[in-house]
């Protein structure tokens, strides 16, 4: 396998912000080549979360409107299981967490409109020791405590969460910037990974990009065994390390760029300290991708 990886030599800069203070932060920046592995079934043709429990057991769900179901896919694109959380609804699935006792967290989060007062967190046992095909989930709901319109204005437009990490007892979300124009900025806010109902906090803030693809956070993975948190975009991996607690943007940065566009990629997963799976979402008559980078 030939994975090309090319130093840029200069460094970027952009600005992580709580509310009203900015900080710069230097950023390096490489050029990645992702693989294709596999197909992934028609059945799950709008992949927007993934979790990798093992070399070839990976979890997934469709995007908003599909079924309350994750299905278990192998890396040779072949659906192995499928489990329907009973008691739940997928508004707009848009990623899966995992906690340090295997517990999966499903954001039905997803907010294009920035108009839904019913957000919320589903919490599942392990998927790998369920037995049966069907789970029931608790419940983490939540409002944001820095909105007061559903909608906002257009220019205001920062509420809709697609990527989420689960640290500390809490889960840490990250916005896709749906403003016009956009603002660049993704936000990072928290809650107790814990049912019941919940103000999620804001903590900070990081300009990303002035243009969609690369601005727009889409999905996020952290790996407790190295620290580094990642967060995708249609066209980058940004990596964080080295952060001081819970501060992830005030750690080292590397811009990891996709070396050409492959298509719609919503979800993210490590799959070994350096190695982690992309899926990108298709439509009824052709199937997503899953992908490998090394970072």
């Amino acid at each position: 396998m030939k994975i090309k990886i090319t130093l840029i030599l200069f460094t970027l800069v952009v600005f992580a912000c709580v509310k009203d203070e900015q900080i710069p932060i230097p950023i390096t920046e490489f050029i990645i080549e992702p693989r294709v592995i596999t197909s992934l079934p028609n059945i799950v043709y709008e992949s927007s979360g993934i979790h990798v429990t093992g070399p070839n057991v990976i979890w997934t769900h469709n995007d908003s409107g599909h079924t309350n179901q994750l299905f278990q896919i192998d890396t040779t694109g072949n659906l192995v299981r499928i489990l329907t959380v009973v008691n739940a609804t997928n508004v707009d699935w848009e990623d899966l967490a995992v906690d340090n006792q295997g517990r999966v967290y499903i954001n039905d989060a997803g907010n294009n409109a920035n108009d839904r007062k019913d957000l919320v967190i589903y919490r599942i046992p392990d998927p790998d020791i369920i037995e049966g095909f069907h789970v029931e989930a608790e419940r983490i709901d939540f409002v944001f405590e820095d909105q007061t319109q559903f909608p906002p204005p257009v220019t205001y437009r920062n509420f809709c969460i697609e990527a989420t990490i689960w640290k500390d007892d809490s889960i840490f979300m990250f916005t896709k910037d749906r403003s016009n124009p956009i603002t660049g900025y993704t936000k990072m806010y928290a809650v107790p990974a814990v049912p019941g109902n919940h103000v999620a906090v804001l903590l900070d803030s990081l300009y990303v990009d002035n243009e969609n693809h690369p601005a727009r956070i889409t999905a996020a993975d952290y790996n407790p065994a190295t620290g580094e948190m990642v967060l995708l975009t249609r066209t980058r991996v940004l990596s964080f390390t080295d952060f001081p607690g819970n501060r992830f943007f005030d750690g080292t940065i590397i811009d990891y760029q996709f070396s050409h566009l492959i298509g719609q990629v919503e979800a993210i997963a490590f799959v070994t300290d350096n190695r982690l799976y992309i899926t990108s979402e298709g439509s009824s008559s052709q199937a997503g991708n899953l992908f490998e980078v090394i970072l």
